[in-house]
């Protein structure tokens, strides 16, 4: 065997996640004794709350730590439900308790497709969703705006339509909406014209709604339609990471689907991971039902929202875009591009433009191109307020000295 073929094909076609290597790079900086402007990793932070905490708790000092079932504990199973208010359409057998949403869509994604079918994304997908879906030996596509810019990157019908021609072979569309990277929200009208174009066409429409609780300036987030015929080709994803503070390492995403997907899924599950730690799902159980929701979260990232808009408007060769909903903010940076640090460096793309920032001053963001935009980073606020502030200061002067 020569060693190229040691590792799969598909295999060497991923990068490693940028989010996950940009907390590897603030670590070592950590490390070093070096300041750190952690805006790379899109991580909710604070204080565990004691609700969630003590379920977790419970569960270890009560043995609760054998297999469950593999769809995931009934009782949270119906929790979901009531959380994303659909107990009336939905019943518990249509629910999958994962671990983490990143497993509910390679789920999603291994139990609908055949090798070659194509799955539509977003024009700005989040960096997983094209690893998970060639790893799923189906075929990743983006569906560009024709519009370009002026709409913020946002997947439009006719844009959509235009796919469908050109792929009848699609199988699903997937879109993150509160978005990861843009912070776009597709409105009431946008959601459903596109969901009633994949219901036209018979493929699902599967909307990753991670971010739905972070919504701002009193929005309120757009409900698909889930009528009978909607709910035939409707994929609903969502968990704990970015909704509550500090849930990230509890691994826990749910999926909401119709009966013969979420049975394949949960098929396919009961075969890997057999679904998520007992405890773990206690301690999201008790999250979902034992605890007001904590809308001071929500106040707390609106009021970060806020100043950096304010503080990013006066950074040279930056332009920041709208921030309706979580906790990104997606800066333009073209103006930066062709120019030189101080240090002689070429500012040629996202990369080189991250790298400076991070090398320079210890400011961690992500550049676009792993989200398939260059001339853009993604900056995750979700930090303290002193820090974000320092860091946008270390940012302003480094975006100064290339125009001195």
């Amino acid at each position: 065997m020569d060693d190229t073929d040691r590792i799969s094909a598909k295999m060497r076609k991923f990068r490693p996640s940028v989010t996950l290597a940009m907390k590897e790079a603030a670590a070592a900086r950590r490390a070093r004794g070096l300041p750190v402007y952690d805006f790379g990793l899109g991580e909710t932070k604070g204080q565990l709350h004691p609700v969630i905490r003590e379920a977790g708790e419970r569960a270890f000092r009560d043995g609760f730590t054998m297999y469950v079932d593999p769809a995931g504990l009934p009782e949270l199973r119906e929790a979901v439900l009531r959380w994303l208010g659909l107990e009336s359409e939905y019943s518990p057998d249509q629910v999958v308790v994962s671990t983490g949403a990143k497993q509910v869509l390679f789920n999603i994604l291994l139990a609908v497709c055949n090798p070659a079918d194509a799955v539509l994304l977003d024009c700005a997908p989040w960096v997983s969703y094209q690893p998970l879906a060639t790893a799923a030996y189906a075929f990743p596509v983006m569906v560009l705006p024709r519009s370009g810019e002026a709409c913020f990157l946002k997947v439009e019908p006719e844009d959509l339509l235009r796919n469908l021609r050109m792929r009848p072979h699609a199988k699903l569309f997937l879109l993150n909406s509160p978005c990861n990277p843009t912070a776009q929200l597709y409105g009431p009208d946008e959601i459903l014209a596109l969901q009633g174009i994949c219901v036209e066409h018979r493929i699902y429409f599967v909307l990753d709604q991670l971010y739905w609780r972070l919504v701002y300036d009193g929005r309120e987030y757009p409900r698909p339609r889930v009528d009978a015929e909607a709910r035939r080709w409707l994929i609903l994803v969502d968990g704990m990471s970015k909704n509550f503070r500090r849930t990230g390492g509890l691994r826990i995403g749910w999926c909401v689907a119709p009966a013969d997907v979420a049975a394949a899924m949960a098929n396919l599950q009961s075969h890997y991971t057999a679904g998520p730690a007992s405890p773990t799902q206690r301690a999201a159980l008790a999250a979902l039902t034992q605890m007001p929701y904590p809308a001071e979260m929500v106040q707390e990232f609106q009021a970060l929202r806020d100043l950096l808009l304010h503080e990013v408007a006066s950074i040279p060769g930056i332009q920041a875009w709208p921030i309706p909903a979580t906790f990104y903010s997606f800066w333009n940076i073209r103006g930066l591009l062709g120019r030189r640090t101080p240090q002689g460096k070429a500012l040629v793309s996202s990369d080189d433009v991250a790298a400076y920032l991070a090398e320079q001053g210890g400011v961690i963001t992500a550049p676009g191109s792993h989200f398939m935009q260059e001339g853009f980073l993604r900056v995750s606020f979700a930090v303290p307020h002193g820090e974000l502030v320092e860091g946008l200061q270390v940012v302003r002067d480094l975006a100064s000295r290339c125009f001195s």
